[in-house]
């Protein structure tokens, strides 16, 4: 066993965990997945999609989660919590989580890289673990694509098929794709979706709005007073391949690129704070909330706070100025200010 010192205290690294001290953050990641699939399954309110947006907190930040300091520091990062930063720090210490653990024992384990396919829930994923002792996507295709899995209680051949598409988009999904490759796709769904009645307000935001070079998916802002219509449109329009998340808050689809698209519907007097929140840097925001936090606010993506009272969230530059900060333009939110 090799132990050496970080922000946390004595890290012990097992042989049979880590190679290398860095991948932290995708076994956090997939320990908060799997506690989320858990508590789904148990049908527990709220909780599932915490655990699933802290999950995508930590796998994507830009250093090993370990180096960002005790429980405090952690709280600081988008959608980490107390109860959630407490299970970090255990788990960097320790090597597991117990509350997973538990909830292991009460109900089975359950593969968080399958629990990434769309509509393969807790108990179907359960199901295929246990029958056909599959735990990776590229295992499932294999089983798929050899007609595995339509023999199983419960399934069709139609199923299988839907699931084995799916499952092959897992890897879509992770790609990244050049922003020349996909501007004039992203430009075409900007000006659609302003077409669409009842939209007043709209904004490509993520690292496109920054100009980076490569982007992992799109984010869309959109201001209407009737959030339900305008998902319903959007969902429609020629451009759109697939939709896997279809509500008043928020719309999901994949191009016909493979490109997903997420359309966040936000309320007109919360349009910079949100605007400012979606466009990142994840390192700019947690920058700016550490601003806030000396001058006695808090910062999200609702709105720039003094106890209860907004003190800024109409427009970006207004959250800048009440920070007493100059505006950055996208393209500069980096790590520094």
């Amino acid at each position: 066993m090799t132990s050496f010192e970080t922000p946390f205290g004595l890290l012990r690294m097992t042989s049979f965990r880590y190679a290398i001290y860095v991948s932290n953050n995708k076994a956090i990641a997939d320990q908060l997945r799997q506690i989320a699939a858990l508590l789904q399954e148990q049908k527990v309110a709220f909780k599932p999609a915490a655990y699933r947006r802290a999950a995508q907190v930590i796998e994507e930040l830009p250093k090993d989660v370990s180096t960002y300091g005790d429980e405090k520091e952690l709280k600081k990062l988008p959608a980490i919590g107390d109860a959630i930063a407490a299970k970090i720090v255990e788990y960097l210490k320790t090597g597991e989580i117990v509350f997973l653990a538990k909830l292991q024992r009460t109900q089975g384990g359950i593969s968080p890289e399958l629990m990434d396919i769309e509509d393969l829930g807790p108990k179907r994923v359960r199901q295929i673990q246990q029958e056909l002792g599959i735990t990776t996507v590229a295992e499932l295709i294999q089983a798929a694509e050899s007609g595995k899995l339509r023999h199983l209680p419960r399934m069709s051949q139609e199923m299988e098929q839907k699931i084995l598409q799916n499952a092959k988009r897992v890897k879509e999904r992770n790609k990244r794709f050049t922003r020349k490759e996909i501007q004039k796709d992203v430009e075409h769904l900007r000006k659609a979706i302003a077409k669409v009645k009842g939209v007043e307000r709209l904004e490509v935001a993520g690292s496109y709005r920054r100009e980076k070079e490569t982007v992992g998916d799109i984010d869309i802002l959109v201001v209407t007073k009737k959030p339900e219509e305008v998902s319903t449109a959007i969902s429609t329009l020629s451009l759109v391949r697939d939709v896997v998340a279809h509500g008043d808050k928020k719309l999901s689809f994949d191009l016909k690129n493979g490109l997903r698209v997420d359309v966040r519907f936000v309320k007109k007097d919360q349009w910079g704070s949100a605007l400012l929140y979606f466009t990142g840097s994840k390192e700019h925001n947690i920058l700016m909330r550490k601003v806030a936090i000396k001058k006695g606010l808090k910062l999200s993506e609702y709105g720039l706070f003094k106890g209860e009272k907004v003190v800024a969230s109409k427009e970006e530059k207004d959250i800048y100025d009440a920070l007493e900060l100059r505006f950055y333009e996208p393209e500069e939110r980096g790590a520094t200010l």
